[in-house]
């Protein structure tokens, strides 16, 4: 993983709150999106457990991860955690991170997150073409079977 930019909003240590507690708010950004569907699968739990691994919390991760799945915070309380235009944009991309919005109830909690935070309509198209495409390369290419041949 590469290091942030010094010298830009994106930068952990420009937090208003600090680097600490909004690592937190990203995981519970994270959480809150998972949950938009009324379960946390198991590919959603790996990617929220490997972002808070990543803040630093330490031995009490998995407890912190189990008391904020239990009660998850509502699009409004995670507004409110956010106060820069960079704290938003990285909010709703650690929560289109986490899901793949494959039902209305994603999509609509994600156009939900985005009109909440008051984010323009072309930064989300960029934000998606931006998550589709690093999804796309992740993915293990499926080797592709000559026309007229079978695996069975």
């Amino acid at each position: 993983m590469l290091p942030p930019p010094e010298d830009t909003a994106f930068h952990p240590s420009q937090a208003p709150r600090g680097e600490a507690e909004f690592a937190l708010t990203l995981v519970r950004a994270m959480i809150a999106a998972a949950n938009a569907d009324g379960h946390i699968d198991e590919a959603e739990r790996k990617k929220i457990g490997d972002k808070l691994a990543l803040s630093g919390i330490g031995p009490e991760a998995e407890q912190f991860l189990n008391a904020e799945i239990e009660k998850p915070l509502s699009i409004e309380e995670l507004v409110k955690a956010v106060q820069t235009d960079a704290q938003k944009l990285e909010l709703f991309t650690a929560s289109r991170l986490t899901i793949d919005p494959d039902t209305r109830v994603e999509r609509g909690y994600l156009d939900l997150l985005a009109g909440r935070l008051g984010l323009p309509d072309a930064l989300i198209d960029h934000v998606e073409a931006t998550v589709s495409a690093v999804k796309t390369a992740a993915s293990p290419s499926v080797p592709s079977v000559p026309a007229g041949n079978s695996l069975w």
